[in-house]
């Protein structure tokens, strides 16, 4: 990696369609939380600091990560995405390197991928670096808004038209920002007028529209960005898990055979 990196991972979030008890990013996928398939993946990165942002059932997070390499902040009141990055300002004010965000619900993530985005943006000297996928259900996620190749913005599923519903390339909820375009977006959010909440994705539109260059990285592998939000979800990710471990487990086999 060419430049300072860190990480800040979003786990504040009550996850109410996971029935809203328990802090989403500990929900166990055979037999091991979420947090504990992504953590690794992001350590191997080498970052100079994780940051994690907690909330909700915070105590939850702080029993299982036990590790002198991460940091928490505590998002107090559930403002959206927008508002828990803003928390990690404090920590990060004198930090000019890039900044990786991502949720702590996405465990199949791979360092292969990571870096693609990362290097990406450093490559084409993006103020901000989008992971996308493509897929035939985009239902309940963000679409992302292209002008040609540029992307100029991320629209959420309840702000969107009906055009826009019809995108099929959607936000993977994985970002790269440089670190002062980032911070110096975030004070210009405003609530959305549904939710009530400040959405990180709106950065890219501002950012958009001032003139920064904002970049895309599509992944191939839709399943890679599988965010954990419902029972369903839950199920959907141990059947995909399962047979990517059945798959390796053949391969292992025929090798040795």
């Amino acid at each position: 990696m060419k430049k300072e990196l860190v990480v800040i991972i979003l786990a504040a979030g009550r996850g109410k369609r996971l029935g809203g008890k328990n802090q989403k990013v500990v929900r166990h996928l055979m037999g091991k939380p979420l947090l504990s398939y992504l953590l690794p993946t992001v350590k191997s990165l080498n970052p100079q600091r994780i940051i994690i942002v907690v909330g909700f059932q915070k105590e939850e997070v702080f029993s299982w990560v036990r590790d002198d390499k991460v940091e928490f902040v505590e998002q107090k009141e559930p403002r959206g995405t927008g508002h828990a990055v803003a928390t990690a300002e404090e920590k990060l004010r004198d930090y000019r390197g890039d900044i990786l965000i991502l949720c702590g619900d996405v465990p199949f993530l791979t360092e292969k991928t990571l870096l693609e985005v990362i290097e990406k943006h450093q490559r084409e000297n993006n103020a901000v670096t989008v992971l996308t996928a493509i897929t035939d259900n985009p239902t309940g996620y963000g679409r992302i808004v292209r002008d040609g190749n540029s992307v100029i913005a991320i629209v959420e599923e309840l702000n969107a038209s009906a055009e826009q519903k019809a995108i099929k390339e959607i936000n993977a909820g994985i970002y790269v920002f440089k670190s002062w375009e980032l911070f110096q977006t975030l004070p210009e959010l405003v609530s959305d007028p549904i939710k009530g909440e400040y959405y990180l994705t709106d950065v890219i539109g501002i950012l958009a529209r001032k003139g920064y260059q904002v970049g895309a990285h599509q992944t191939l592998c839709r399943e890679e960005v599988m965010g954990i939000n419902t029972e369903e979800d839950l199920k959907r990710a141990e059947e995909w898990l399962r047979q990517k471990n059945e798959t390796r487990d053949k391969d292992f086999v025929s090798r040795r055979g």
